[in-house]
């Protein structure tokens, strides 16, 4: 037979052994929870159940609960079946599954614990009012029964207070995921710009910074590109911006699709791209930003009604140990500068 609250909260035979040694009970229990069962709960039970309700008809915050939608002839016909069952054969896994399911199904609708916790108590005073007078004049009969009673509604209790605390750390594991998650969408959406996906201005410049610390740490090399669209603005002013939206959207995809995965491109601003080439050298920098900008620009960006051919101009150079992020954007920039006197569409160096 499937146990799957057992399993959830780890009670196997050894912790129900343990649980059961913690309030003493013993196999002469199982005396004492038939008593219980046949001489005061079965024969007084609606009698009871009624108390218990009427009880919990005067807490306000269980009022507030049930007024939630609530079936209360249901709920009495399953606080019947508890009482049926309580203290018989306590020593099982049966039971402790039944009892952890109970206190899952009140953690699940967000009765409060303590509140959880008065409820039996009331319920305990419920069942000693009903003793009969046979146990009340028997004072050792109706003494070890009482007490069984009270170990047995301890146990519930235990077990509830299990599924409560799992409850309580699910719920502040799933909080903290979310908070997580949370910061982690506003983080990427503070760095990423939310045209092109590519990291933002910000974002990128933070990368080109980090690159520049471990430049000259060992043999790391990084080399840094400006990239621009060549004749962007007549894309705008003759096919309208959301074409050059397209466009940008387009070729942001192709570049970060053409570079290696060590390497780093953004939005620079308008229709200029930043990328950063780890472990570029001053041999291998100009093929690389070659090879990238032709997987940019070699096949047309295909609009609603027409296909745009675009082509890019690119100047690189490589970061100086030592030198600022401005001063490495200002040689890269100067470089593009030369790309585009010298007719667009190509790579200078720097």
């Amino acid at each position: 037979m499937a146990l799957p609250y057992c399993e959830k909260f780890g009670f196997d035979d050894d912790r129900i052994h343990q649980r059961l040694r913690w309030l003493d009970f013993s196999v002469e229990d199982h005396v004492l929870a038939r008593r219980l069962q046949t001489e005061v709960i079965r024969p007084n039970i609606t009698a009871i159940v009624d108390d218990f309700y009427d009880w919990l008809d005067s807490v306000e915050e269980v009022q507030e609960m049930l007024r939630g939608g609530f079936d209360v002839a249901r709920l009495k016909i399953t606080q019947t079946e508890y009482l049926r069952s309580l203290g018989m054969e306590f020593d099982s896994r049966e039971y402790f599954e039944s009892r952890l399911r109970v206190g899952q199904a009140h953690a699940w609708i967000g009765l409060n614990l303590s509140l959880y916790n008065c409820a039996y108590y009331w319920l305990s005073q419920f069942i000693i009012a009903r003793f009969p007078d046979s146990l009340r004049t028997s004072n050792d009969d109706g003494r070890q029964i009482e007490a069984f009673l009270h170990k047995i509604v301890c146990l519930d209790i235990s077990l509830a207070i299990e599924t409560y605390h799992v409850a309580q750390v699910t719920s502040l594991e799933e909080t903290l995921a979310r908070t997580q998650q949370q910061k982690d969408r506003l983080r990427v959406a503070a760095s990423t710009d939310s045209l092109t996906g590519l990291a933002n201005h910000d974002a990128i410049i933070a990368e080109l910074e980090l690159a520049l610390g471990e430049v000259g740490q060992g043999e790391h090399t990084v080399a840094v590109v400006m990239a621009d669209l060549d004749h962007f603005k007549d894309v705008n002013d003759t096919y309208g911006h959301l074409a050059g939206d397209k466009v940008l959207m387009e070729v942001s995809h192709r570049l970060r699709a053409a570079l290696r995965g060590l390497d780093r491109v953004g939005r620079y601003g308008g229709e200029e791209f930043l990328l950063i080439l780890h472990n570029a050298t001053p041999a291998s920098m100009k093929n690389i930003a070659e090879r990238v900008r032709k997987r940019a620009t070699e096949n047309p960006v295909k609009l609603p009604e027409l296909s745009l051919k675009v082509t890019m101009s690119m100047g690189v150079t490589m970061i100086r140990t030592g030198e600022s992020a401005e001063d490495a954007i200002a040689r890269a920039d100067a470089a593009l500068y030369e790309a585009k006197k010298a007719g667009r569409d190509r790579v200078v160096v720097a």
